[in-house]
Order: C-alpha cells, then sequence, then structure tokens
C-alpha cells in the first residue's frame, strides 16, 4: 500500500468535509478533531509491524519518529478534550501543545542517531539518551518561550505570533535537515527514506504558513481545511518507514570494532542555555505570579533533570568504552597468542602492529618493524607481485597471495598472505591488516605426496617391466651354471663366476623392484651391518681399483646388530657405492671414497662419502625421486636412490644427503636390535 497516495485521498477527503460542514459548528469541531486522531496512527502502525527489521541506530530513529506520532496523538487528545468537553476554544496554551510541538522537532532532532551508519547496538544506547535530552530541553524552551508568555493576557498575542512562527521554521528545519542526511548518505537506501520524509515536511511547511497566518488573523478554527498541513507529514512517514531497509545483521567482528559515540558537547551547550532563557526571561519579560515561579520551578527541574540524564549517559558511554575495551584486550591476547602471523599496516606504509609470531617468524623486534617498510619484508623473487596486491587492496577487497618473504638474517621462507583493507565510518582506508600463515613445511609435505603419488603411478609400469627382464635373467643364470658345471679353465671360469654374481645381482635388483612395488613382506635376520658392508666392498674392489679409487674404509668396533634383510642392506650400500665411483669417473684429482660405520642413539650408522663434484643444492630435493638422475643420458635409469630409499623405509631407518663441505655424503641409518654385534664382544 502506497501510504503516500492514502494520505494524500485522505487530506483530500477531509478537506472536502470540512467545507461542507463549515456552517455547523458543533459538527465541524467534532468532525475535524477526530480527523486529526487518525493521521499519527498511520506510522505508529507501519512501525508496529516493522519493529523487528531494526537494531541499533535505525531502531533509535524510527523510535523517534514514533515518538512523534505518539506524543502529537496525545496532545491532540488533549486538544479535543479541551474544545469538545471543557468548551475551551483553541487551546493555545495548554500543557498538550507543549507534546504536539515537542514531538514536531523529533523528525530532525532524530536525526542525531545517523540511522544510515552501521547498527551498532552499543551506540545505540547514548543515541536514545542524546534524543531524550533533545527532546526534554526542546519542551522547556517551547514552555518558556511560548506556552508561559501566552498565561499572560497581556503578552497572549506576542506568544500566538511566536507560535505562528516557530511552527512553520520546525518544518523548514526538519527539510533541510533531512535533505542533508540524504545527501551524505550517497547512494544508500536511506537516502530515499530521508527525501520521503522530507516530502512530507515540504507540504507540511506550505500549508503550515497559510495556517500561522490565518491563526494570528483570528481566523482559524479546529476544522479548517488548513489542517492537512499538520496531517500529511505523518502519512509520508508512514510511506518512509514502510520501504526503510531493514538493519543488516551485525557480524561477530563488527562487534569487536570501537563503537563511534556522539560527542556530548552539543548536550553541555544545551544545558547551559536552559537556565540563560529560564532565569534571563524571569527578568526580561516578567508575567507575575503564579507563572513567574512557576517558570523558575520549571528551569530549576529541567536543569536538574537534564544534568542528571547527561550523567547518566556520560556513565553509560564509559561503561561501553570499557567494555569496547575489553574486546580489543581479547582481540590482542587472541592474535598474540595466534599460530599465524598477524601485521597491520597503515595508509603511510608504516607497520603499526605485528604479534609475537610475526617477529618470531622474521627475526625483527617490534621496534625494528615500526621503522621498516612492509615492502622489505618481501623477498626479491615475490616483489612482481606487490603493484597487483596494492592495487587489489585500495579497491577494497580481500586479497590473496601467496610469497616468499624475508628473514632478518637474510633467508627466506614460503607464506600464504590474506590481507584486508579496514574502513572507518566514512568509507574511507585507514588501515591494511595481513594474516601470513608459514606454508614451507606444507608445501614439502605436497611436495613429498606428488612423489609418492607418481611412484604409485609407476608401480603397476615396474612390476611388468621387472617380470619381463626376470624371464630372460633365469635363463642366462641357468646357461652360466651349466657353464661352470663344464669344469671350465680358471680363467674363462673366473669372467664365469663374476658373470653369475652380477646376474644373480640383476635378479636381487628384480625381487627388490617387486619388493618395492608390492610392499611385499620379506625374511629378516639379525645382521652385523659391518659385515654386509664388507661384504659388499669386496664385490666392487677389482672395479674401484680399476678406477684409481682410494678406499678408505673405518668399522665401529662397537655397533648393534640390525633387524634386516641382507640381500636390500647390501643392495642399498652397493647402490651408494657404484654412484659415489661414478660421481668420480671424470675428476682429474685424487679419489678417495670412505666408508664409516659408528653407531648413534642405539642405530648403526653407515656413512659414504666422496670426493667427486658433489650435488647442487638447487638439486638435493629431487634426487630421490623415481627417474631423476644427476648423471649423463645413458648412464642409469635415476632408480637406484628412490629404490634405496625404499629399502631403508622399510626397515624403519632413514637414508639422507648429508652436508659436505667438498663431494657427496650418504648417510644410512638403521635402527639397533638392542644386541651386540660379533665385534662388539670382548
Amino acid at each position: 500500500m502506497n501510504w503516500a497516495v492514502a494520505g494524500l485521498v485522505y487530506s483530500g477527503a477531509y478537506a472536502a468535509i470540512m467545507v461542507s460542514v463549515a456552517g455547523h459548528d458543533a459538527a465541524r469541531m467534532t468532525l475535524g478533531n477526530i480527523g486529526l486522531l487518525l493521521p499519527p496512527l498511520a506510522p505508529l502502525f507501519v512501525l508496529a509491524t516493522r519493529r523487528h527489521d531494526w537494531r541499533g541506530r535505525q531502531a533509535v530513529f524510527w523510535g523517534a519518529i514514533g515518538a512523534w506520532a505518539a506524543l502529537w496523538f496525545l496532545g491532540q487528545l488533549g486538544w479535543a478534550a479541551d474544545e469538545l468537553f471543557r468548551a475551551s476554544s483553541l487551546p493555545w496554551f495548554r500543557w498538550h501543545v507543549v507534546l504536539q510541538l515537542s514531538g514536531s522537532a523529533l523528525p530532525l532532532i532524530a536525526l542525531a542517531a545517523w540511522p544510515h551508519r552501521p547498527a551498532q547496538v552499543d551506540a545505540a544506547i547514548t543515541v536514545t539518551l542524546d534524543i531524550i535530552v533533545l527532546v526534554f530541553l526542546t519542551g522547556f524552551l517551547y514552555w518558556s518561550l511560548i506556552i508561559a508568555p501566552g498565561l499572560d493576557p497581556a503578552h497572549a498575542a506576542l506568544a500566538l505570533q511566536s507560535l505562528a512562527v516557530v511552527g512553520p521554521i520546525v518544518r523548514l528545519a526538519s527539510v533541510a535537515g533531512l535533505l542533508l542526511a540524504a545527501v551524505a548518505a550517497g547512494k544508500s537506501a536511506w537516502a530515499m527514506v530521508y527525501r520521503r520524509l522530507a516530502y512530507g515536511m515540504m507540504l507540511a511547511f506550505a500549508i503550515l504558513v497559510l495556517l500561522s497566518v490565518l491563526a494570528v488573523r483570528g481566523d482559524y478554527q479546529t476544522g479548517s481545511p488548513a489542517d492537512i498541513g499538520w496531517m500529511l507529514p505523518f502519512w509520508f512517514a508512514a510511506w518512509a518507514a514502510a520501504t526503510s531497509p531493514a538493519s543488516p545483521t551485525e557480524s561477530r567482528a563488527s562487534a569487536t570494532r570501537p563503537t563511534e559515540q556522539a560527542s556530548p558537547i552539543l548536550l553541555f551547550v544545551a544545558l547551559l542555555i536552559v537556565p540563560v532563557v529560564g532565569y534571563g526571561l524571569r527578568y526580561l519579560m516578567p508575567l507575575g505570579e503564579p507563572v513567574d515561579t512557576l517558570r523558575d520551578v520549571a528551569t530549576a527541574g529541567t536543569l536538574v533533570c537534564g544534568i542528571a540524564l547527561v550523567l547518566v549517559r556520560l556513565r553509560v558511554e564509559q561503561r561501553i568504552g570499557e567494555q569496547a575495551n575489553q574486546r580489543l584486550r581479547l582481540l590482542a591476547t587472541a592474535c598474540e597468542q595466534a599460530g599465524d602471523l598477524v601485521i597491520i599496516v597503515g595508509r603511510n606504509s608504516q607497520i603499526e602492529y605485528a604479534n609475537d609470531a610475526f617477529c618470531r617468524a622474521t627475526g625483527y623486534t617490534h621496534e625494528q618493524l615500526e621503522s621498516l617498510p612492509p615492502r622489505a619484508l618481501v623477498a626479491p623473487e615475490s616483489t612482481d607481485a606487490i603493484p597487483m596486491f596494492n592495487k587489489s587492496l585500495k579497491s577494497k577487497q580481500v586479497t590473496r597471495v601467496n610469497a616468499s618473504l624475508a628473514r632478518k638474517d637474510g633467508g627466506t621462507f614460503q607464506a600464504a598472505c590474506v590481507a584486508a583493507p579496514i574502513v572507518d565510518g566514512g568509507g574511507r582506508i585507514t588501515y591494511f591488516v595481513a594474516v601470513i600463515r608459514d606454508i614451507t613445511e606444507e608445501l614439502r609435505l605436497r611436495e613429498q605426496l606428488v612423489r609418492g603419488e607418481r611412484l604409485s603411478a609407476l608401480g603397476e609400469f615396474v612390476s611388468g617391466v621387472a617380470h619381463e627382464i626376470n624371464n630372460p635373467l633365469q635363463t642366462v643364470i641357468g646357461s652360466l651354471e651349466l657353464a661352470l658345471d663344464q669344469h671350465p679353465e680358471p680363467t674363462m671360469r673366473a669372467d664365469l663366476e663374476r658373470a653369475r654374481f652380477e646376474a644373480g645381482r640383476a635378479g636381487r635388483i628384480v625381487r627388490n623392484l617387486l619388493r618395492f612395488v608390492r610392499q611385499a613382506p620379506n625374511e629378516r635376520l639379525l645382521l652385523d651391518l659391518n659385515d654386509i658392508v664388507k661384504a659388499t666392498m669386496s664385490v666392487r674392489a677389482y672395479e674401484l681399483e680399476m678406477a684409481g679409487i682410494q678406499v678408505r674404509e673405518e668399522y665401529a668396533p662397537m655397533l648393534p646388530l640390525v633387524l634386516a634383510n641382507r640381500e636390500e642392506i647390501q643392495q642399498v650400500i652397493l647402490n651408494l657405492i657404484m654412484n659415489a665411483e661414478q660421481a668420480m669417473s671424470n675428476l682429474g684429482a685424487v679419489r678417495v671414497l670412505s666408508v664409516r660405520t659408528f653407531m648413534s642413539s642405539g642405530d648403526a650408522v653407515l656413512e659414504v662419502r666422496d670426493t667427486g663434484p658433489g650435488i647442487p643444492a638447487a638439486l638435493a630435493g629431487k634426487i630421490f625421486e623415481p627417474f631423476f638422475t644427476t648423471k649423463s643420458e645413458g648412464a642409469g635409469p635415476g632408480l637406484g636412490l628412490s629404490l634405496s630409499l625404499g629399502i631403508a623405509s622399510a626397515h624403519q631407518g632413514q637414508l639422507e644427503l648429508m652436508p659436505a663441505a667438498a663431494g657427496c655424503c650418504f648417510r644410512l641409518t638403521l635402527p639397533g636390535s638392542g644386541f651386540p654385534g660379533p665385534s662388539s664382544v670382548h
């Protein structure tokens, strides 16, 4: 239903009826008073049906509009009672007129709630007290300047003229205030709400100017067509309330922001006006007893009540401030205890806040960060992302980016950053807040998972290849066994023995591949790691000697037995020795292969070290990947280290590339069984 159209129809019908009964005073007065009582009920009805749609500032604003309608309705009841039951025609200077005049100022006073801003329930409490104090003081001023002088017959004409001037001026001031509020609201839906209220006040102002002229000339009577000037604003208020936007749901995050409080300076100024007006008029315009006494009582009562309300307002504001500070302390504590890195940067690109986690991650103190430009925290490889990052933030968007951040010591770490601008009540960006998470470990685990998935995908392929190799290999081994049974010459027998050993080793590689792919169980015994290393070294002794490689062996006298599969561990050791041999194959300097065993925390450890060129740091994280190799093309498929890592992991051990000043060093760690090895028994 369009309440504005209904109001225009109602006003037109009222004016027509009043014209038709103009010659019947009793009917005109009765119908006129009844007709004036109905319009305030329209906004009250709309506000009652939509009362749950508004919270905070919006609820205070519409509560003030409802108070305007209610006060005017009560005042009109008093007016009607005086005219219809007490035969007091046109009671301009009675108590109920103060209610109507004070209520008429409420559309302007209600703007103190500034409802187009966020709801902020806490701020609504102080705004409500501000409006109550202002209405209370407005009523005092109306009584002192208009009603009290009107009680003296000598000043009644002047008081009526003042009333005739003040009424339209209050409407005009309301129009100006509402239009300015519409401009301040910008493109908000509240701009139209303000305009609809202003339209009603504009019509009221134009008609009340005519009504004021009639009142001063003595030609006004209740039931005049000019009464529609009192009615129309209520219908337009009902229209504005019916189309007003509901309050948005206040998020928990917004509830933790400090509440914007209105300044109480206006209230103090208003309180200062009370004694100036009340006691000043007592001497400038004495009205005699008992009116002057009433003036003094009203001034003192208004001053006391006003001060009391202001004190209540200040105490409420103090309590709200304490609650806001408590929320801020809680938020600050949460930020300090959070594992993520939190940083707040001002518009001047100065770091305003960083939590302890951020300081620990970057190595800077809070004082150092305050003088450090945020750009210095970005590693050189990620600086290209800064312009786009800043552009997104300045457009008030939440921005996500992965970047490399720099530490004070020159190191870097990978981080996932979520940043957002902090906007004040005027829509201006005041700060930028960023929550940063160190994802270095996450990326490492992700890379490890990718390698595992890649290895799993290759499983079926490797299994098929292993089967295809195993069949002809068994034929080769069988043929070599037959040749050895023929008792060949010693020279030929040595070659056949070596060929049979290498074929057997190839067979073991095939079996290891199958176990690695299928995760098949195998037989494990208590073994001496020293014995396995010595046996493996003897197998490669001839090749190492031919390659000109010096071998240095150091075996620990105290070494625990390990629960292991001999063939698998021997395969790991052989892979490490052959890798070292190939790494030093093109080395012109002295070639040294060092093999050392020792015990660490109850575990048996083997280190294989060479004097080759070593592995570049950029490739160190990839050497255990299947089919990755640093060898020249055709030198190997790149499966040795990945298979060796799988064997070590299956034995609950570790295979690691250790830092080395020169060359390359691999460390194999196998958990000790707790039983001493043969070399440990004296």
